[in-house]
């Protein structure tokens, strides 16, 4: 039987992004997830609708009348709410107001931290079920099923108060997966910073699933560490799908690791130059340096990439090993070097306070930006996520000082989350700051980016978040 189902998304980028010193470079862009999951469930005959509730609440919008609104008209059989570690806590309170709205509506809750805890978030009786990793199919299987809790990756509390929470196989065949509802999107509301984006709407879509490295700051709940990728035939009707069907003007890719399988980048690039399917397109989630050469920088181009993101980390080669990135300094050198050859802009993440940081080495880390001299470095304070190694390494030497997941931000220094091995709280708050002023403050970089500035139209938008910036 057809059933009306609200995915939800709740609201986060205000406080993740907006109220932080990295507001100018805020993403935001229709979900992914959700709109895969919508194309999942009107594939196997149901009626999905969006409520984005995060772009509500960035447009000043009251997001708990907005809730009972959407709820009294769509009158939804059930309701998905998806988050993440920082947004699970609202989620929570979503799942209480929706049933107080509406009683009889099945609330699901899905994402990286409802995987990673499922006992916590059945913890309360507004939340039904937990969809758990990969949920494209799951959600489908649990509305079409008559014992919901006996579906493979559906956790729920039994009669006797115990969570049973048994993952379901990973999805091999990624070309089996329906085509992302963007159609539940009014993507007028939508857009990327202007240092990530040129045309607008964009869009983002993921080519490949896993990431095979074992970095201690990254989560594997949802994807694991078995990569596992689309064709490229099936990437190229994607994206084709994408513009002609719904109008995208620009591609954001946001797989952990684009270039894994660096010939099948390469044959996405070519299909794309032989198809005519050449659009803007960034790799907005970044690559590893040791996956880049000559050949994948000239196709990029030809295929209209404009921006390659590098996951940098650190300027200490001690610390690079500590955090098991398998790279070291000369890696990165190389591939920013090659990207600039061709004339790609290059984006940097950067992470102050990993572990085994010292003062010394953020300082390391700061003179490799500098060295670098990338189109754009953002700095990123390093927050044990749960589900990583590195939240395990802290946690069990009792140095986590708050379990409150609704603290942490990648890009806030208000609230000690964990005692730092080496460093005092104010002094990596004082070292982060430092970054950006050192990194941006720069007369070279200054000049540089105003004729980049000249060059792209974004002269006025970069004077204005140079202006509103905390730098102290």
């Amino acid at each position: 039987m057809k059933k009306r189902i609200l995915l939800i998304n709740p609201p986060g980028t205000r406080r993740v992004y907006l109220e932080t010193n990295v507001k100018v470079g805020a993403p935001v862009l229709p979900s992914l997830g959700l709109a895969a999951l919508g194309g999942a469930l009107a594939a196997c005959g149901h009626s999905p609708r969006v409520l984005d509730l995060d772009v509500a609440d960035i447009a000043g919008e009251h997001t708990g009348a907005l809730l009972r609104k959407t709820i009294l008209e769509f009158e939804p059989d059930a309701a998905g709410i998806t988050s993440i570690t920082p947004t699970w806590r609202g989620a929570m309170d979503i799942a209480a107001a929706v049933k107080a709205i509406s009683p009889e509506t099945t609330v699901i809750c899905g994402g990286v931290h409802a995987t990673r805890f499922p006992e916590e978030t059945l913890a309360t009786d507004c939340v039904d079920y937990v969809a758990l990793g990969e949920s494209d199919f799951t959600l489908c299987d649990l509305l079409d099923s008559d014992a919901p809790a006996a579906v493979p990756g559906v956790a729920s509390r039994g009669a006797d108060g115990e969570v049973s929470a048994e993952r379901r196989a990973l999805i091999d065949d990624l070309d089996s997966l329906p085509m992302p509802a963007w159609e539940m999107f009014d993507l007028g509301r939508y857009h990327m910073s202007h240092l990530t984006e040129r045309r607008r709407p964009g869009g983002y879509i993921e080519t490949s699933r896993g990431c095979p490295f074992g970095c201690i700051y990254c989560d594997k709940t949802i994807f694991g560490r078995r990569f596992r990728a689309k064709s490229a035939e099936r990437v190229v009707d994607e994206i084709e799908y994408m513009i002609r069907r719904h109008g995208f003007r620009e591609i954001h890719i946001v797989d952990d690791g684009f270039t894994t399988n660096l010939a099948r980048a390469k044959e996405i690039c070519r299909l794309m130059i032989d198809r005519n399917v050449t659009i803007p397109f960034n790799l907005f989630n970044g690559i590893r340096a040791d996956r880049v050469d000559d050949e994948m920088c000239v196709l990029f181009r030809r295929a209209g990439c404009y921006q390659v993101a590098l996951g940098v980390e650190s300027g200490n080669d001690a610390v690079l090993d500590s955090v098991s990135k398998g790279l070291n300094k000369d890696d990165i050198r190389r591939a920013v070097s090659l990207c600039k050859k061709h004339g790609l802009e290059t984006f940097g993440f950067f992470i102050v306070a990993l572990p085994e940081d010292t003062r010394a080495t953020i300082m390391d880390t700061i003179d490799f930006a500098i060295e670098l001299d990338m189109t754009i470095s953002k700095f990123d304070i390093a927050v044990p996520l749960p589900g990583t190694v590195m939240f395990e390494q802290l946690d069990s030497r009792g140095l986590v000082r708050t379990k409150d997941w609704s603290r942490y931000i990648f890009h806030r220094t208000d609230v000690p989350l964990y005692d730092h091995p080496n460093l005092g709280w104010d002094e990596i708050e004082e070292l982060y700051k430092l970054a950006f002023r050192r990194v941006y403050l720069r007369p070279k970089y200054i000049i540089k980016r105003f004729f980049h500035s000249l060059r792209t139209g974004g002269l006025i938008k970069d004077a204005l978040s140079f202006l509103s910036a905390k730098w102290n």
